[in-house]
């Protein structure tokens, strides 16, 4: 989302325009393009499919948690628009946010 400035003289207002426009795409970049998921494992799979009900394929994951002995792999080469694919070594419990990350300029 861009807001739009022309036609706007006001050296003040543009500048105020401009701050709300880098909130707009870098402040909320995760809540508005990315959906956040916790899944559990309760042992060690390989290439168990997740469906992310995104619409689009993710390409980007970004861990924010992860607890319990498995280690887990995000196999981004098999994801698609409706599942990713992840191995994990053992019982754990993940939260993610997942998503595509589009860098748009202002």
């Amino acid at each position: 989302m861009k807001l739009k400035t022309t036609g706007i003289e006001d050296p003040f207002v543009l500048q105020n325009f401009d701050r709300l426009n880098i909130f707009f795409s870098e402040e909320n970049i995760i809540t508005s393009k990315f959906k956040h998921f916790e899944i559990t494992f309760t042992g060690a799979v390989t290439n168990q499919k997740f469906p992310h009900n995104l619409g689009f394929l993710p390409k980007d994951v970004i861990l924010t948690y992860k607890v319990g002995a498995g280690n887990i792999t995000f196999n981004y080469d098999l994801f698609d628009r409706t599942n990713i694919d992840v191995t994990t070594t053992g019982a754990c419990v993940v939260r993610l946010f997942l998503g595509t990350y589009k860098d748009e300029a202002l």
